[in-house]
């Protein structure tokens, strides 16, 4: 699916030419000065640099149409706040896309990473509270669970609480 999704987005921009030099140096003014039309077509003609930063940093926990996304925000942000054309302007414009993906790629990898934790800490405590039940021939408490977790009562009974919404949305 995100091979075809990058496809599709190429084979959109295929029909776009993109900003030369001059045209940049000509549509920036216009656009700085709110001219839509010129920065409408300063976003498309810029396009391209986001397909190849975005194909750069797909892949791992950050999928190529949210980098795209990522990657086209920063290019209209960027666009607002050039008026002129120099030799900085495309490592401008290359840079503020670059970095937004980066920190999109960041966010999604803590995320991925909080989710692992949250998943271990989840199966850590379910062998716990097996192995405790066998224990004790009951059904252990938070409080035990936390003990033996060493844990706060309040985090295990969070945990327990995903644990019981993950179990009523299967069933």
């Amino acid at each position: 699916m995100a091979n075809r999704n990058k496809e599709y987005y190429m084979e959109e921009l295929q029909g776009i030419e993109p900003c030369t030099k001059e045209e940049m140096t000509e549509l920036l003014p216009k656009a700085a000065s709110g001219d839509k039309k010129s920065y409408e077509r300063l976003v498309e003609g810029n396009l391209s640099r986001v397909y190849e930063a975005a194909s750069f940093y797909s892949g791992s926990h950050a999928r190529f149409l949210d980098l795209v996304q990522e990657g086209n925000l920063a290019l209209m942000v960027v666009l607002k706040n050039i008026s002129s054309y120099d030799d900085k302007t495309e490592g401008l414009i290359d840079k503020a896309i670059r970095f937004a993906m980066e920190a999109y790629k960041e966010q999604e990898n803590e995320a991925y990473k909080a989710g692992v934790e949250l998943k271990t800490k989840l199966n850590v405590m379910d062998e716990v509270c097996v192995r405790l039940a066998e224990q004790y021939g009951r059904e252990a408490t938070a409080e035990e669970v936390a003990d033996v977790m060493k844990m706060d009562v309040d985090d295990v009974k969070y945990l327990m609480r995903i644990a019981l919404d993950a179990v009523q949305k299967e069933g």
